[in-house]
């Protein structure tokens, strides 16, 4: 029956966050049957927190010692077990909670620092079938950052960073302490984009949330990466997804221009090998084949074999092209012939076909599930999640002149568990780390095909772009 309101409401809601001055606020709408657990995550997304520490409602603020006794809180199951007292958030939603609390919640985040939100309704709704379960309305400034000491911590640090420190604070600081904190402030606060300590980020905030109801996977190169993660993982790394502005959907944009002329080769090689090719009786494709993909290729120098024999076993460009066409099921090699398949004579004549069939593989993460990691895989994610920032996977530094930091690759992978057996410690930036085949060659022809056109500074942009595509493939 279509135009029925169901019986579950939709609430507008007001968080201000405790002592901030000026007020640090959100208004949402929130559907009142979610479960605390979840209402919870969804109050971080919108606040701008980044789902690393604990959190807890209560139904009066626990902080005030007149009300101690008379406080209600609910916990994440995790909590309950480790504190042995109070109610459960998976099994109470939002609107029981605030029935029991008489309409007024409070929301606290991380036990150390203890950051607590005001949460009133303002109004409500009846909700119908296809309303998203949350949505972010309006709010003003950003949330302060993660582990900055609470509220007095982070009054103390904005004063610092905006030259107008608490009175005798820096006085009591060593000389280089009040440095250090602006510095950390600039790197932990921008290390996606600038920090901004007046800026609230409505768009974010709703990616975010975009997020947290698909429970972060989705349908193309990140969301399938996303999916193969832990949930807990996937939170924490949903944060700088949506601030570089990724989502988990595939966007249906072009591959670009470049990365279709970059595969040249490969239709090259259909083309030769489109009536049979013999190869030598050790396995490779004759001299003069080679000879033929390289100049047809324009690839002349890029294994620095020069002449005009050239031999497969003494050029690794060109050994992994022909391999990389057999992945991906453009040539079939069968009795010591090379043969183009139907497929690679269809993709020969269609450049742009080619691309989205070389990006699809590898967008495709060959990981099964979170206990069956693939390094080369996760390692390849990694830097194209960091270049997509703008950033350069292992050097830690923007490849523009900005001078904000974030992880490096091997970060990434350490935070999976990764263990480098060469050091016998966790992996570090110190370890080496593969790449999946198809996307070493591709940064190999790229980066031989400037350098020949005399336009190295491109490489980082380039890859960012094409990083960027392939996830959102």
């Amino acid at each position: 029956m279509t135009g029925v309101i169901s019986l579950h409401r939709m609430l507008t809601l007001r968080i201000e966050l405790g002592g901030s001055d000026p007020l640090i606020w959100r208004t949402m709408e929130m559907d009142d049957i979610i479960m605390l657990d979840e209402a919870g995550l969804a109050l971080q997304c919108v606040m701008g927190w980044e789902h690393a520490h604990l959190q807890a409602f209560h139904s009066i603020n626990p902080y005030f010692q007149r009300h101690s006794d008379e406080v209600i809180t609910w916990y994440e199951e995790r909590s309950r077990l480790e504190i042995e007292m109070g109610e459960p958030q998976e099994s109470t939603t939002l609107g029981q909670a605030l029935n029991a609390a008489n309409g007024e919640l409070y929301f606290e985040y991380d036990f150390g620092d203890c950051w607590m939100h005001k949460i009133t309704v303002e109004s409500q709704c009846g909700g119908a079938a296809g309303d998203p379960r949350y949505r972010v309305l309006d709010g003003a400034l950003r949330a302060p950052l993660e582990d900055s000491g609470g509220i007095h911590g982070w009054n103390e640090k904005l004063g610092i960073f905006n030259g107008d420190p608490v009175p005798g604070l820096v006085e009591d600081m060593a000389d280089d302490e009040a440095d250090h904190i602006i510095w950390w402030m600039n790197w932990r606060g921008g290390r996606w984009n600038p920090f901004n300590r007046g800026e609230f980020n409505a768009t974010v905030a709703g990616r975010r949330l975009e997020m947290l109801s698909t429970q972060g996977t989705g349908g193309n190169g990140l969301g399938r990466w996303f999916e193969s993660m832990d949930p807990e993982l996937r939170l924490a790394m949903s944060v700088p997804a949506t601030q570089i502005g990724l989502g988990l959907e595939p966007y249906g944009g072009p591959a670009p221009a470049w990365f279709v002329e970059l595969l040249r080769p490969f239709t090259v090689l259909a083309e030769l090998c489109s009536d049979g090719l013999i190869l030598t009786k050790a396995g490779w494709m004759p001299p003069k084949v080679v000879g033929d993909l390289v100049e047809r290729s324009d690839l002349e120098g890029i294994d620095f074999e020069s002449g005009s024999s050239k031999r497969e076993n003494n050029m690794l460009t060109v050994a992994r092209i022909r391999e990389a066409a057999q992945r991906m099921g453009l040539l079939r090699k069968a009795k010591g012939v090379l043969t183009t398949t139907q497929r690679g004579r269809k993709l020969m004549d269609d450049p742009t076909a080619l691309a989205e069939h070389m990006a699809s593989r590898l967008a495709q993460y060959k990981g099964n599930d979170v206990r069956d990691r693939n390094i080369e895989c996760d390692s390849t994610f990694a830097g194209w999640f960091i270049r997509a920032g703008g950033y350069i996977p292992d050097r830690m530094q923007r490849y523009s002149a900005q001078p904000e930091f974030f992880l490096d690759r091997s970060e990434i992978l350490e935070i999976f568990g990764y263990w480098d057996p060469n050091q016998q410690r966790p992996v570090n930036g110190e370890s080496w780390l593969p790449s999946v085949e198809e996307w070493y060659l591709v940064e190999r022809l790229l980066e031989y095909r400037l350098h020949r056109e005399d336009k190295k500074e491109e490489l980082n942009p380039r890859l960012a772009e094409l990083s960027r595509y392939l996830l959102q493939h």
